[in-house]
């Protein structure tokens, strides 16, 4: 038995891997059969299926030149299915661990066990909430990151291997270059490498001289590919090819030496401390869901197979150093170096770090510099033992419980989002090519109007002829007073360059939609559904109801086919179906169907999401006679919701007009509605 435990031990290069699999699995792969399209994904899929791999050349070409070849390669391979994207995603930052864990022991060959909690936290760093939107961040970020990283290992391998020493040396600054010029979000992080050559050569070498001059010999080819990649990508950004974010910070009030100071303390702030405390609000919020229980096994799992795995393959050795905390302060140190390296790039572009989605996708330049802090932090203050290992095995089993309830959230909005083109399909069955969608946002936490513009013409538009895009939604929260939607004046040109087409319209031919988080999918007009209709609603929102015309939706044509795989399947029929079809229908005028559908929704135990869906009902009984069900609707609709009397005023003034006044209706109007 003695025997069999102690080759498990040895067999470090076995167990490890399999710990950090299990720690991506239990974070980020749970709920991957559950998982969609995210963010970019969305336009990257459009494009690759209306117009192939190779058009990624062409559409990163103004943005980063070097990432289309990677998309077109990794697309070409993959194809364009969510499902496999999020098995790519996983592989990868399963990889990408590994790569940290052998990069940093072959670093620090003598502390086995510290580089090991640097990289089970580098792969649950709870900062970096992105991993889902794998179609994008697998191609942008986590490529060239496995490619530097690679770069790191061999340079520690050719500087510790005599035999192979220029071979991985080239390979090396090959892959460095790869990793640099595909994008810029990695660029300060090259500073890591001289970083780990003085640690490597501080094993051999006593005089500090010596160290520096070994370290800065070895680093500096790779140091003329850093300088060679910052001047191309200075160049490249003045020059007339790039069309992206401005990088001016030379003379912004950002590059002032106080704004500089409260940069690195927000910075090392955010990523080194408040990023592994935010987890802890997984203990003060369990409730009782699924989700939450859940949540809290896999905390609990996780920290005691971490600290009995630990504990088990160290056999109660200690990292052998000369000076016992020397690695802490020295690991504390090129952590915090890394924090800021990995900061720069996206703080020379006038980008804001936060723990929130979209901007929290700059913390994945930051992990590797904030796991290695607090590691050393750790192995400072508590230096080696059981409290050491209790409280990175919670920190870890916290992070990984806490992914897994982003992950949830991350299935959620594919739900949603599923919902809301279901309805969209139900209630305009066609659109009339270059129709604009605007609303003021949707409830979608990881969507965006201009990510949301590919699939609603990938449901629209079963095939794309030229460059002309057919469709376009607009939040006006986020366009309004832009150059694509100047104002919400009629006849205002709309124009959008989206990669390599383009959409081109007018606010005149807009359809006005809306939605509430609990509610059903509405088309906005000034006649059915007007400012009345949506009491409280933004002012912006308000202003563009007039710019409504139902007319560009075909209430005759059919429904369209949705893609299962991209839409889910047709969901079971619900109340906000019936409501669709209820609204289509009164686009139609056809009050006998409303009302047939009003009969089914009833059959089926169904009820109304929110009272003023009960309106297009309340019409359509009352213009066909059926007062006795109209006036019990309006009775349920002003009790429920008080402010809807004003549409309700109005929609028996349109049905007197067609059925003469109905003193009951105004009884119960101003019984009802009176202050």
């Amino acid at each position: 038995m003695k025997n069999m435990i102690e080759k498990l031990r040895q067999k470090e290069f076995i167990v490890v891997p399999a710990i950090l699999f299990l720690l991506v699995l239990l974070a980020y792969g749970l709920l991957t059969p559950r998982m969609g399209f995210y963010w970019d994904d969305w336009p990257f899929a459009w494009f690759l299926r209306f117009f192939g791999p190779i058009e990624f050349i062409e559409s990163f070409r103004p943005f980063r030149p070097f990432l289309g070849p990677i998309f077109t390669v990794t697309t070409a391979l993959f194809g364009g299915h969510p499902f496999t994207w999020q098995l790519v995603g996983l592989a990868l930052r399963f990889f990408l661990s590994l790569e940290v864990w052998y990069v940093l022991r072959s670093v620090w060959p003598s502390q086995r066990w510290n580089v090991l909690w640097v990289a089970l936290l580098f792969t649950v760093y709870p900062g970096y909430q992105q991993q889902w939107v794998s179609l994008t961040h697998v191609n942008q970020e986590i490529i060239p990151l496995t490619w530097l990283i690679a770069s790191f290992g061999l340079t520690a391998y050719a500087i510790r291997n005599d035999r192979h020493r220029k071979r991985a040396a080239i390979l090396a600054i090959v892959l460095q270059a790869m990793g640099l010029f595909a994008t810029e979000y990695f660029f300060g992080l090259e500073i890591l490498r001289f970083f780990f050559l003085l640690s490597i050569f501080s094993e051999t070498l006593t005089a500090r001289k010596d160290i520096l001059r070994k370290a800065a010999t070895s680093w500096l080819p790779y140091f003329c590919v850093w300088i060679l990649n910052a001047a191309w990508t200075y160049a490249y950004h003045r020059s007339t090819a790039y069309n992206s974010y401005e990088i001016n910070i030379l003379s912004s009030p950002s590059f002032s030496p106080l704004a500089i100071v409260n940069e690195i303390l927000k910075t090392i702030s955010l990523s080194g401390f408040v990023s592994w405390i935010n987890t802890f609000s997984l203990i003060s919020t369990i409730d009782g869901t699924v989700t939450q229980i859940i949540a809290l096994g896999i905390l609990l799992g996780a920290a005691m197979v971490i600290f009995i795995s630990v504990r088990f393959l160290s056999n109660g050795t200690t990292d052998q150093h000369p000076k016992e905390d020397s690695w802490g302060r020295w690991a504390m140190l090129i952590g915090l170096v890394a924090i800021f390296a990995g900061r720069l790039p996206s703080w020379a572009a006038g980008l804001p770090l936060k723990i929130e989605f979209d901007y929290d996708r700059f913390f994945l330049s930051i992990m590797f510099g904030a796991s290695l802090f607090i590691v050393g932090l750790a192995a400072f203050l508590l230096r080696d033992g059981k409290r050491k290992f209790f409280i990175l095995s919670l920190l870890i089993g916290l992070s990984t419980a806490y992914q897994f309830t982003v992950s949830n959230t991350f299935r959620r909005d594919t739900a949603n989002l599923q919902d809301i083109f279901w309805q969209m399909a139900w209630r305009m069955p066609a659109l009339e090519k270059g129709t604009v969608l605007l609303t003021y946002e949707l409830p979608l936490n990881y969507l965006s109007d201009l990510q949301l513009t590919a699939p609603l013409n990938w449901m629209y538009a079963s095939t794309i002829t030229d460059r002309e895009l057919p469709y376009l939604l607009l939040y006006i929260k986020s366009r309004f007073n832009s150059t694509t939607l100047p104002s919400l004046r009629p006849d205002e040109p709309i124009h959008l360059q989206y990669r390599t087409v383009e959409f081109n319209g007018s606010t005149t031919d807009s359809v006005v939609i809306y939605k509430d988080a609990d509610g059903c999918l509405r088309v906005l007009d000034s006649l059915y559904a007007n400012a009345e209709t949506v009491p409280g609603a933004n002012y912006f929102l308000l202003n563009a109801v007039p710019l409504s015309n139902p007319g560009l939706i075909q209430a005759q044509a059919l429904q369209p086919v949705l893609d299962g795989t991209l839409f889910g399947a047709e969901p079971a029929h619900g109340w906000c179906y019936f409501f669709e079809k209820a609204e289509l229908a009164r686009q139609r005028s056809d009050w006998d169907g409303i009302v047939k559908l009003y009969d089914q929704a009833e059959q089926g135990k169904l009820s109304a999401s929110a009272p003023v869906e009960n309106l297009p009902f309340i019409e359509a009984f009352a213009v066909t006679g059926d007062e006795d069900t109209a006036i019990k609707l309006t009775e349920r609709t002003i009790n429920e919701q008080k402010t809807l009397c004003p549409a309700l005023v109005t929609l028996w003034e349109r049905v007197s007009q067609i059925q003469g006044s109905s003193v009951r209706a105004q009884t119960t109007l101003q019984e009802g509605c009176e202050p």
